[in-house]
């Protein structure tokens, strides 16, 4: 039994390291389109990625030392290689519950932030008017959920990064003008929630399928760490 154990705790903490790797890969796709965003927000980066990130760099050294754990056979430990996955099992239950309840806070926290950077379209800050169109024209999109979001700013018109053909004023004054450039319609945060929205799906199968390996780790630990006990 206590072979199988040993055998089983690190072929699963392999997979453990697998999955750690994967949720480095993805959380990575996921910050690297968030930054392509980054101008339209007037908070910066998003930082869940970031925290999706580090705990797959975390996840992925747990099962390193799972693997040692379970190759040394040592009782102190494995119980408190247990004791560790069982706290970052309950964190990412929490983790995910969190997320759950605060999604739509989190989205009203996008859009105001959006709101904020491009309400400030047009007021002297070159710097900030660059960054947008820039934005804007390489991700090809307009406004926050489309491009009418413009007749709620200030600004007359819409950004020059919405033209398709960018020009210095382009977007003056656009919704009054009789023959109109063409311009991206789709809003950037509508293209960006169905950018990054795939990697957040996966991020919930990968994190599901590793609690419960981590759940069946633990057990496989605790087994092993009593059954060398016994031939202490």
């Amino acid at each position: 039994m206590g072979c199988m154990n040993k055998f089983a705790l690190f072929v699963l903490n392999f997979l453990v390291f697998l999955v750690g790797a994967a949720v480095v890969v993805v959380a990575s796709l996921t910050i690297h389109k968030s930054n392509e965003f980054g101008a339209l927000l007037s908070g910066g980066m998003l930082t869940l990625p970031v925290i999706v990130l580090l705990a797959g760099l975390a996840i992925l050294l747990l099962g390193f030392l799972g693997c040692c754990g379970a190759m040394k056979e040592n009782s102190c430990m494995l119980k408190t290689y247990a004791l560790i996955v069982m706290v970052l099992v309950i964190a990412q239950i929490v983790l995910g519950i969190l997320i759950f309840v605060y999604r739509g806070e989190a989205e009203v926290i996008l859009t105001d932030s959006m709101k904020s950077a491009m309400g400030r379209y047009g007021t002297g800050d070159s710097a900030l008017d660059e960054s947008v169109d820039a934005a804007q024209h390489e991700l090809e999109c307009c406004g926050i959920l489309n491009y009418t979001d413009w007749q709620n700013f200030n600004y007359t018109g819409v950004a020059d990064g919405c033209c398709k053909e960018m020009q210095k004023g382009c977007g003056d004054d656009w919704f009054n003008k009789p023959s109109k450039p063409e311009i991206w319609e789709r809003g950037c945060y509508t293209l960006a929630k169905d950018e990054i929205e795939p990697f957040g799906v996966w991020l919930g199968i990968l994190a599901i399928g590793l609690a419960i390996i981590q759940l069946i780790c633990v057990s496989c630990a605790c087994g092993l760490a009593n059954k060398s006990r016994e031939y202490v």
